[in-house]
């Protein structure tokens, strides 16, 4: 999927600029994760976000009346609850059993799905260059992950081995899930405005999470402190109501396929991130994997 070329060029930014907002939250998450649960995180990230999305759904369009395409409403629901709702929560339930280490290695892995679904259900050429491309992002990103994130003592000591294999597995079907999502989202968007659609999804996301907050309060369960709520909220603003705005121009602008090989490349962000903030140590595997995931958007993004 490809428009004209200044629309090509803005949904590359737009995806550069989601990948730049989801490793710098990801790495906040990651600060703070020991201090609150995988529900929380869920919830007000969606909830803190929909303001937002309402208030530039009626700035892009100039009135409060604006609509939703009947035919985009259906693709539209079901991507943000695949994707979000399920896939997201997925991920972070898949990464507290089995840790970052294990976890985030797998889960973006999805660009090579995304493409494979795009081109049996959406007709997306299949160019060689670009598999090579999304092939090589996946090994440099696995390569970066797998020595930043280092195995959690913790993770290995609180969780036994029947809940690390269903971290495993819930990491295995995130990668569908999230899949799946990339691509309806983009046949949604086919008759549907950016903006009217970011805030739809954002819409159905917060109603379909009002039941699910509620049940996990049953057994007065413990919530986050004052301050990390304050964090968790600041951050969600960003991780979901700025991040989405801008990925959905790109799902629009480049389609699923390219979109999803850029959002993966965020351990490129994250990494040196992760050194200055979280204190970890950058070493030669970091910079091997850091140089071939360039070199595998490049392939993807520069079709020859």
């Amino acid at each position: 999927m490809q428009g004209s070329p200044e629309q090509y060029a803005i949904g590359i930014l737009c995806a550069i600029a989601a990948t730049v907002v989801f490793g710098i939250t990801n790495v906040i998450y990651k600060k703070i994760d020991n201090e609150i649960s995988v529900i929380d995180i869920v919830v007000t990230r969606i909830w803190v976000s929909l303001p937002l999305s309402y208030f530039f759904a009626v700035g892009s369009t100039g009135t409060v009346n604006f609509s939703i395409p009947v035919e985009s409403m259906f693709p539209l629901a079901v991507s943000m609850i695949l994707g979000i709702v399920i896939g997201d929560t997925m991920y972070f339930f898949s990464q507290e059993r089995i840790g970052v280490g294990r976890a985030f290695p797998i889960v973006m892995s999805y660009p090579l799905v995304v493409y494979t679904m795009a081109a049996i259900f959406l007709g997306e050429p299949v160019i060689p260059q670009r598999v090579i491309g999304a092939i090589i992002v996946v090994i440099g990103v696995v390569m970066i992950a797998r020595a930043d994130f280092l195995e959690d003592i913790e993770v290995e000591q609180r969780w036994n081995s029947r809940d690390r294999n269903i971290g495993l597995l819930l990491a295995f079907i995130t990668i569908i899930v999230w899949s799946a999502s990339d691509v309806t989202f983009q046949y949604g968007l086919v008759s549907a405005g950016v903006a009217e659609a970011n805030y739809y999804r954002v819409l159905v996301a917060s109603i379909v999470y009002v039941p699910i907050f509620m049940f996990s309060m049953r057994g007065r369960r413990k919530l986050p402190s004052r301050r990390i709520s304050g964090i968790a909220l600041v951050t969600g603003l960003f991780s979901i109501g700025i991040s989405l705005i801008v990925y959905s121009y790109a799902i629009k602008f480049i389609g699923a396929t390219v979109t999803s090989v850029l959002i993966a490349s965020a351990p490129v962000i994250t990494a040196p991130l992760s050194a200055v903030y979280l204190h970890e140590d950058l070493n030669r595997e970091i910079g091997l994997g850091t140089i071939l995931t360039i070199v595998g958007i490049l392939l993807v993004v520069f079709i020859l």
